[in-house]
């Protein structure tokens, strides 16, 4: 594969999400939770997959098709993980949820291997074998904003932490953002099929949705660092600004 700059500064961003993975991975480790275990993986897998995805033309011509099931395989494995993680907490309790995660991790993964026998692989709409896996963006980003209100309400009572309020509420920032781009390389997609297109690099390398991505990344990281990063002035300055005031 060829690299070209600027366009490939852009490869920082699986590099620096990796950086952050290990640092869940280590936390995962000292508490044996699994929510960071799998945030951890999706931060992993996907900044990856998306990489690969948008640049599969660079590749030569007879890796094209082992580049795009790679890259189906990794953002499969998000979709997997965030199913997991969407059941386990908010949902851990609910029998519908943990069969909605187990059974659509295992339909996800069966979705992946189908591609092989049906050929999907050989063209660009092996892109459309990725819809059942972006239902996972959304079941988190409607969780994490229902879950925000919940602890909203509760917060003006003085009954929650404002920290962890914040924390859904950026939770939903950065899932929802996600689900813009998904849905908007799902029609760019869909559009170039409609013309008789191949709609290479998942809809995503349309130039279109690539600005727009480029412009949403920035809520993103943003949202992703105040959830897993952020400084403890920001954390002080959230229970400051919650604390009841008197008079």
């Amino acid at each position: 594969m060829r690299f070209e700059f600027p366009a490939d500064i852009g490869l920082l961003v699986p590099i620096l999400m990796s950086m952050l993975s290990l640092r869940l991975f280590r936390l995962a480790a000292r508490t044996r939770r699994l929510p960071e275990l799998l945030v951890g993986a999706y931060f992993v897998v996907v900044p990856f997959a998306i990489s690969l995805a948008i640049r599969v033309e660079r590749f030569d011509p007879g890796d094209a098709a082992a580049v795009r099931a790679t890259s189906n395989a990794l953002f499969t494995l998000g979709g997997v993980a965030l199913l997991l993680f969407a059941w386990c907490v908010f949902r851990r309790d609910a029998f519908w949820a943990k069969a909605l995660a187990l059974a659509g991790s295992a339909g996800l993964a069966a979705v992946w291997v189908a591609g092989f026998p049906a050929g999907a692989y050989q063209d660009g709409s092996s892109y459309f074998l990725l819809l059942p896996a972006y239902v996972s963006y959304f079941w988190v980003f409607f969780e994490s904003l229902r879950y925000y209100g919940l602890l909203r309400r509760r917060q003006r009572l003085g009954l929650a932490d404002p920290v962890l309020t914040n924390r859904f509420l950026l939770f939903a920032i950065w899932t929802g953002s996600v689900a813009v781009i998904t849905v908007l390389g799902m029609v760019s997609a869909g559009v170039q099929l409609a013309h008789g297109s191949t709609p290479e690099g998942a809809g995503l390398a349309n130039p279109l949705v690539l600005g727009l991505t480029r412009l949403l990344a920035v809520p993103i990281a943003l949202s992703i660092w105040l959830t897993f990063l952020a400084p403890s002035r920001y954390h002080a300055w959230l229970r400051g600004s919650a604390a009841p005031h008197p008079g």
